[in-house]
């Protein structure tokens, strides 16, 4: 199993997670040390985000905007358990939102980015209310974690509609018209694990063609991978939003 493979996978085994992480080439000896104690709440969450963080070093980074304008002022923060609490978001989100224009995005993505906001936020509160969890509260850490990473990967799949306007000048699908609606569980497992070997292959087939597109020089085969990488992206991300429906009913 890879690790992306591993981070789609509603049921997450640790176990499996925590050989993915051993075996990578940028494993903390101290940070192995404390996965291998064992399976809990906070374990979890660390194991998840030290390979999240892996898999996107595997990507080639997104263009940053060289002039990034003011953002607008975040929404208020309830901050009754945490005096400082709002300070801290609205810094991360200055940084963290800096390299989009809201004025430069298309009519298309604006509600997106909006969205984008939104889960930033509930992801912070979540943080903090995550934090505060004590170690018996196995449960509730747990839950706490599993809607953190439910808003994390909406929030990624918008970032890659954005960073993919930015690139090609070319939107993303934002939903699927798929209905799974009558598919048996097992119809739908069967359904999820095609989806999830044809978003892998194709990923592969994309890493590939942007090595390719680094080492080209004559513009017209440039062209031909950017609009093979473009074709391609638009199918796997819609595949994408096909997974996450069939997540949920399962």
């Amino acid at each position: 199993m890879e690790i992306k493979e591993w981070l789609q996978d509603k049921h997450k085994d640790y176990e499996t997670g925590v050989k993915l992480y051993a075996e990578s080439s940028a494993v903390k000896t101290r940070t192995l040390a404390t996965l291998q104690r064992g399976k809990n709440p906070r374990n979890l969450a660390v194991l998840i985000k030290e390979l999240r963080q892996l898999s996107k070093s595997r990507k080639p980074a997104a263009p940053v905007a060289k002039k990034p304008e003011p953002i607008k002022k975040a929404p208020a923060v309830k901050t009754a358990a945490h005096p400082d609490k709002e300070t801290l978001i609205q810094k991360s989100s200055q940084s963290y939102f800096q390299k989009v224009k809201y004025g430069d995005l298309p009519a298309e993505l604006r509600p997106r980015f909006k969205r984008i906001r939104e889960v930033w936020f509930e992801m912070c509160d979540l943080k903090f209310e995550l934090n505060a969890v004590p170690p018996e509260k196995e449960i509730k850490a747990l839950e706490l974690i599993l809607k953190i990473e439910l808003l994390d990967q909406e929030k990624e799949m918008i970032w890659k509609e954005i960073d993919h306007w930015k690139i090609h000048k070319s939107l993303l699908p934002t939903k699927t018209e798929e209905d799974f609606s009558s598919l048996t569980g097992q119809q739908l497992y069967l359904k999820k694990v095609n989806l999830v070997n044809y978003i892998n292959k194709k990923n592969k087939r994309i890493d590939s063609w942007e090595n390719n597109l680094d080492k080209e020089t004559r513009k017209e085969e440039r062209l031909k991978i950017n609009q093979q990488i473009n074709r391609t992206k638009k199918a796997v991300h819609r595949h994408q939003l096909d997974l996450k429906k069939i997540e949920e009913l399962l």
